[in-house]
């Protein structure tokens, strides 16, 4: 593959000196282990590195390379590990804030076009959770698209009725209905699937992203799957690792492992987007700091009490405003007592040198 073919375009030839950097090859990060990743520059792939230098600029875990980001690698062809220089510019990161009191985020993977999520119709469907991802991956700036998988478990009519509300909830989003099991509708998912695009496939455990996957390769045995109880319809992760795969029509997708825990959300933005209905609807409220909750005047609670908006789209809505406000607050405490910590030791320290004088 070129590496054009390969994801690569002209925003990123932009971030490279053509002086300084001519000498380094130019590699996309296909598969990350712990202390190691595998890079490619579309026609080989080989082990890398990164140089002590990106480590020490780095300032958190979302500095150093993930699956899907581009880098420049110095001693690619040599029989060692190459050395991964620097990564270049990110034009999409896909996130997201891990559990806890403290602001720290995951990075799940890098330069997304389109992120797939897949969600069941069977055991295990829930439209908050749903919600939830689309937050994260219109925060990430990535476009969303929902697949709705294990058609086979419903009747027609059901199927019918689980897509309606999907709609209602996420009337902007791009909806598909299919089956890895009877291959219902299977032709028209993979067909989203555009050579030279990266996509990901995100969900829970147990709602079949690899058997899709398995299915976007033509090989029965591609991928490691793992059964999902029938109580929950809940499973357990069969992907270990990140990694990128190219199909046979030059597609290319990031296999991520199921996140039974989206973390708390800290997404401004992404709550904007996936609720603009919401948002459009409080332009219209007496009160500016609108809280949406108990409030006079408030259009968004008039729009529930009319039925124009559904009460488990604005209760979510609201919950994760809440919850959004409620980690913010903790970061900003958890600064604010890490400042006068700090403040704590440069006094006791300097304390420590003025005894020592004194000696």
């Amino acid at each position: 593959m070129t590496l054009e073919e390969f994801g690569f375009s002209e925003w990123f030839a932009r971030q490279i000196d053509p002086d300084s950097e001519s000498d380094l090859t130019v590699a996309r990060v296909t598969a990350v282990h712990k202390g190691e990743c595998e890079v490619c520059d579309g026609e080989e792939t080989r082990p890398a590195k990164t140089t002590g230098r990106l480590r020490h600029l780095a300032k958190s875990k979302l500095d150093y390379p993930t699956v899907g980001d581009w880098v420049l690698v110095k001693d690619f062809n040599d029989d060692d590990f190459g050395r991964m220089v620097r990564i270049l510019e990110r034009n999409t990161e896909l996130k997201r804030k891990t559990a806890g009191r403290t602001t720290r985020y995951q990075l799940i993977a890098a330069n997304i076009d389109t992120a797939f999520i897949m969600q069941t119709v069977g055991p295990g469907y829930n439209l908050q959770r749903l919600e939830r991802y689309l937050v994260m991956v219109n925060e990430s700036g990535i476009e969303p698209v929902v697949l709705l998988s294990k058609t086979d478990v419903l009747e027609p009519d059901e199927v019918a009725e689980k897509i309606s509300e999907v709609q209602s909830r996420m009337p902007n989003v791009s909806i598909h209905a299919f089956s890895n099991t009877d291959q219902y509708n299977l032709e028209e998912v993979m067909q989203l699937f555009l050579p030279g695009k990266t996509y990901c496939v995100i969900g829970t455990s147990g709602v079949g992203k690899t058997s899709l996957l398995n299915n976007l390769l033509g090989e029965e045995d591609g991928l490691f799957t793992l059964p999902v109880r029938e109580s929950d319809g809940k499973g357990v992760h069969s992907t270990t690792w990140r990694e990128l795969i190219t199909l046979e029509n030059g597609a290319l997708v990031v296999d991520t492992p199921g996140m039974r825990e989206l973390g708390n959300m800290d997404v401004d933005e992404g709550i904007g987007e996936t609720f603009d209905d919401i948002s459009a609807l409080a332009a219209h409220c007496k009160f500016n700091d609108c809280s949406h909750v108990g409030t006079l005047g408030c259009a968004v609670i008039d729009a529930v009490e009319r039925g124009e908006l559904p009460e488990a789209r604005y209760k979510n809505y609201v919950r994760l405003i809440k919850e959004a406000a409620f980690h913010e607050q903790s970061a900003l405490e958890k600064r604010d007592h890490d400042r006068k910590l700090s403040r704590f030791y440069r006094s006791v320290q300097g304390s420590n040198r003025r005894n020592k004088g004194d000696v």
